[in-house]
């Protein structure tokens, strides 16, 4: 093997991925991600951590917005809790709801596996708290 062949098997090594229920950073060690939320469930409930998420993107936020200005926002809430299975929703759909189906309708897309852990998080997190 050359010195080249090393390099690049020794760079494939460390940028190897986990699955993706685990993140790593430099330093320190693997760290689960069911475990990070169960920690990060309590510290959100205990107001250590804000439960509030923002996106910065202009065309998201036009698109949004725009939505809201013109009553679309029930309708793709609407399409959005179909898709999930939910059920229709008697008050409607604000900003907020909107983007938390978009990403979770995205996840369970995308990384299913991630709200798998999610789900499980939650349900290890509230018996605890039992």
């Amino acid at each position: 093997m050359t010195d080249d062949d090393e390099e690049l098997e020794q760079l494939r090594e460390d940028t190897e991925l986990g699955t993706r229920a685990e993140y790593s950073t430099p330093g320190e060690e693997t760290t689960n991600l069911e475990d990070a939320m169960v920690a990060l469930l309590a510290e959100v409930e205990a107001g250590e951590v804000s439960k509030t998420l923002s996106v910065r993107d202009e065309r998201l936020t036009a698109l949004v917005r725009g939505l809201e200005e013109t009553g679309g926002l029930d309708d793709v809430g609407e399409a959005l809790r179909e898709e999930l299975g939910r059920e229709a929703d008697a008050d409607g759909t604000d900003r907020s709801e909107m983007l938390r189906l978009a990403v979770r309708l995205g996840l369970q897309k995308a990384a299913p596996e991630v709200l798998d852990t999610a789900r499980d998080a939650s349900a290890r997190h509230a018996s605890e708290q039992f």
